[in-house]
């Protein structure tokens, strides 16, 4: 008879799923209810149980590359062995896979997918703070303006400008897929006022932005950036300023995501967002 553990994955019903990820997945992103929690996972597609020895150990949603929010069922935690079984399984699907991706993996979780062979990528958190009106001008040679379509190609190019180098480079399809996005599910009043594009009043350029989206009926920091040049003049305090007064009266709270390492982290904290705990993106290389 042999020892070794048996794994195995059965296809979630997502109402059940919904009910046990709502409970035992973290909220480190401040979602503001369980039922939230719950909301969020109702349309979700690939999830799956975790089973070990014919025992329901926890869940995942898994695709033919991508490990995703996965969450353990008490007393069970997390193993080598269990890691490696849903790595392989991913990479055993149809598509030639050359990495799994592991999304959301929280802190507690990235010793034991290291021991399986995956890297960290990146590392991100959510911050939140409460919304109120705070005083705080705009002492330089720039105006703020409301974000417009028109303004696409500029914001696209401050943050190329910005993100080169950083953390959060990216490509300028990528930049210009996001903001193309933003502008078309974001066109609440509300929401445009509370955002900002700076422009140099001397040469008319657009040398910074902050987009204020929805994010699960709260406000969600969308992006911001400013130029590397008109670095330190308080141009990102100024805009997030604008947006946490503007938004006080339409929602108690204001969100951010940053990626670990990003200077503008000291920005948010002195400005008195709260941190919620890290979770990262991890790959498998198949080699």
């Amino acid at each position: 008879m042999s020892d070794k553990t048996s794994y195995s994955l059965v296809a979630a019903n997502q109402t059940s799923f919904a009910k046990y990820f709502a409970t035992y997945r973290k909220n480190i992103w401040f979602r503001p209810s369980w039922a939230s929690l719950q909301e969020m996972m109702l349309d979700a597609s690939d999830c799956y149980w975790i089973y070990q020895d014919n025992q329901r150990v926890g869940g995942i949603s898994l695709t033919s590359n991508e490990l995703g929010s996965f969450f353990m069922i008490p007393p069970s935690t997390l193993t080598v062995d269990m890691v490696h079984f849903l790595k392989n399984y991913a990479i055993q699907n149809p598509g030639g896979q050359s990495k799994v991706d592991a999304y959301n993996v929280l802190a507690e979780h990235i010793d034991v997918l290291k021991s399986a062979g995956f890297e960290v990528l990146n590392t991100r958190k959510c911050m939140i703070r409460p919304t109120e009106k705070i005083e705080n001008d705009l002492h330089t040679d720039c105006i703020c303006i409301k974000p417009q379509l028109e303004h696409l190609p500029s914001i696209v190019q401050v943050m190329n400008e910005s993100y080169r180098g950083g953390m959060d480079e990216g490509n300028l399809d990528t930049y210009r897929d996001d903001v193309s996005y933003y502008f078309e599910h974001n066109r609440q009043d509300e929401l445009l006022n509370a955002s900002s594009v700076l422009v140099d009043k001397k040469t008319n350029e657009v040398v910074g932005f902050c987009l204020i989206s929805m994010w699960e009926d709260i406000p969600l920091v969308y992006d911001i950036a400013v130029k590397p040049c008109y670095s330190n003049q308080g141009l990102g305090r100024y805009m997030l300023s604008k947006a946490i007064s503007h938004l006080e009266g339409f929602s108690p709270t204001i969100r951010l995501f940053v990626t670990l390492g990003n200077k503008a982290d000291y920005l948010y904290t002195r400005l008195g967002f709260l941190s919620g705990e890290e979770t990262s993106h991890l790959v498998y290389r198949v080699v």
